[in-house]
């Protein structure tokens, strides 16, 4: 039991995609009695005393927080979780505030590669995997019901096309994507959160509300996607997916960061990092690595009903893949991440020492 303030802990966020992420982690450290709140951090930080008066460690689940309560006059160490299963996308330890965490936790192996790409000297890492799949691996779903309330057809295969962002930047991303499949039978279109609204001119079951997608997937026969980490997740569940080849995804080499400031990587590593991305021919491909990121079918938007029928027909064909990837992506998903997180950050709030566990 804590009882000490040096153990207290605060999880921090900004957005509900954050408070998602970090929640599962908190309701454990809650149930094993430490003293711990969740703290949402208002973005123009008006009122900036309740930051200083955050507890001595916190735990993130985005970085941009980061430097938000450090100048704010917060003064303590930091805990990253992560949010997604996506080494696609060039967000991963490209910021300095990667870099001054003091507790990072790699969804999986694969991360850590990454990691060691950027900055070999890094020392604060350790193998975690992602709060949310705890409840994802282990909570079942009744089909029957759950098709019944959506309108679904539970004898026939659901498919769920759920792409991740950029639908209101870009004609070809994400959302927009969905126009290859408008009507087409027992359909879920699960959008990002940013693309919400976009996708309810689809003739599709649309969640009542953005972030339903974890049932979704649960629910689904077969899982279209693209760079997101949905894919990831589908392939722990063993479920068949598609991945939709586009010319370019947000978020990805070789498009410009919309961040100005504060990139670990100097130009000239950045350049060689952007040059060795080959969107046209290896779409897929992980950032930093070289390594591509393909658990399933692969097809262009146009080809995506043709491309249903041949999953649907194998779903066993891309069982190997997803075996690699899954160690790879998410370290050890068998419904004890949380308590492992939560005994390794307690180690390091008492010991100042990193355990990997």
């Amino acid at each position: 039991m804590f009882i000490s303030h040096n153990s207290q802990l605060d999880f921090i966020y900004s957005s509900e995609k954050e408070y998602a992420s970090l929640l599962p982690l908190f309701q454990h450290c809650q149930s094993i009695d430490m003293s711990t709140r969740m703290v949402k951090i208002h973005r123009r930080n008006i009122f900036k005393r309740y930051i200083r008066e955050l507890a001595p460690h916190v735990v993130v689940a985005y970085d941009r927080v980061i430097p938000q309560i450090k100048n704010a006059g917060w003064k303590g160490k930091t805990i990253y979780v992560d949010h997604g299963l996506s080494p696609v996308k060039y967000y991963a330890y490209r910021y300095d505030t990667f870099h001054s965490i003091d507790l990072l936790f790699y969804p999986g192996p694969v991360f850590m590669d990454i990691m060691k790409a950027l900055n070999p000297d890094f020392k604060n890492g350790l193998l975690g995997g992602l709060p949310k799949m705890d409840n994802f691996v282990t909570k079942q779903i009744d089909r029957e019901s759950t098709c019944q309330s959506l309108g679904l057809d539970s004898r026939k295969p659901i498919i769920l096309f759920a792409p991740t962002w950029g639908g209101k930047y870009s004609n070809t991303w994400g959302i927009k994507n969905a126009k290859y499949l408008d009507g087409y039978p027992n359909l879920i279109i699960s959008p990002h959160p940013a693309d919400y609204r976009l996708a309810k001119k689809f003739d599709a079951v649309v969640p009542n509300k953005p972030g339903e997608t974890t049932k979704f997937i649960k629910l689904a026969d077969l899982i279209i996607s693209d760079v997101s980490s949905i894919i990831g997740e589908a392939s722990i569940l063993g479920k068949p997916v598609i991945q939709i080849e586009l010319p370019t995804y947000p978020g990805c080499f070789p498009n410009p960061d919309k961040r100005k400031t504060g990139t670990w990587l100097n130009p000239e590593k950045l350049k060689f990092f952007i040059d060795a991305s080959d969107p046209i021919n290896r779409p897929f491909k992980c950032a930093f690595l070289d390594k591509d990121w393909i658990m399933g079918h692969t097809c262009k938007p146009a080809d995506l009903e043709k491309t249903i029928n041949l999953a649907l027909s194998d779903i066993k064909k891309y069982k190997s893949e997803q075996n690699y990837w899954n160690e790879q992506n998410c370290y050890k998903a068998d419904g004890k991440t949380n308590k492992r997180l939560a005994k390794m950050i307690v180690h390091f709030i008492e010991t100042n020492q990193l355990k990997q566990l």
